[in-house]
């Protein structure tokens, strides 16, 4: 417990990602507030701001820094690898998810009817957890933001030759191609499901997206794990 406490001190001193950063969580989960009380049937649309923050905030790249000598007092000091990179995965994760809890208690106290609980349905929680998994996964090597501008070009992309599978299509079930197309629109674009309640068979929507992201972050900690993370040369 107490390197954990230690690792939390760490990242709270050396955060993974930019202060400005975290400032536009702030700013964000003001101005999303200020939208669930006023406009209670926007609640859903309210986290997307978050979502897309999250996006960014958790393509924080881990070996960049690492090789620049950032997290040297952690990797020469003898703590565990296996540790140093959750520590880092969960720092990069906490504003958003603590955006997220922000605005999700705002709507259970302030709001009534069906939107009171849009932000702690089982499709939000997919939504937040496919944005706080992925994106981290897949820049660890990487510099910081590169997942989230990949991310982010595959949606536009789509959006412009294919828009049409960018859709949450409630008529999935009518074969193996519309399950399929709706299932990468739900990895793709994660706030098509906020507010969902995922009941039943809606469940195997979400599957592939989840199977995906408990990979990549598997493969992210393994590979941080068993590897030497060599310093850059001073420039």
């Amino acid at each position: 417990m107490t390197r954990w406490l230690y690792l939390a001190r760490f990242f709270a001193v050396v955060p993974p990602m930019p202060l400005l950063m975290i400032g536009a969580f702030v700013v964000v989960t003001v101005a999303s507030v200020g939208v669930i009380v006023v406009e209670p049937t926007r609640t859903a649309g309210a986290l997307t701001p978050v979502l897309l923050l999250q996006l960014f905030g958790n393509s924080s790249g881990f070996d960049v820094p690492a090789r620049r000598g950032h997290y040297d007092l952690l990797l020469t000091h003898g703590e565990a690898r296996r540790r140093i990179i959750i520590g880092h995965w969960a720092a990069s994760a906490l504003p958003g998810v603590a955006s997220w809890l922000v605005l999700g208690v705002v709507s259970r106290t302030t709001i009534s009817g069906d939107e009171r609980s849009s932000l702690f349905t089982m499709g939000t929680l997919t939504a937040m957890s496919l944005v706080s998994t992925i994106p981290w996964a897949i820049t660890v090597r990487l510099p910081r933001f590169s997942g989230a501008i990949g991310w982010l070009l595959i949606i536009s992309t789509m959006s412009l030759i294919a828009p049409g599978m960018l859709v949450l299509d409630d008529g999935w079930r009518g074969g193996v191609e519309p399950w399929l197309q709706t299932a990468w629109a739900v990895l793709v674009y994660p706030p098509l499901l906020v507010g969902r309640h995922l009941e039943g068979t809606d469940r195997l929507l979400v599957l592939p997206a989840l199977t995906v992201a408990f990979a990549s972050l598997t493969v992210a900690f393994v590979s941080v794990s068993r590897r030497d993370i060599p310093l850059e040369a001073a420039q």
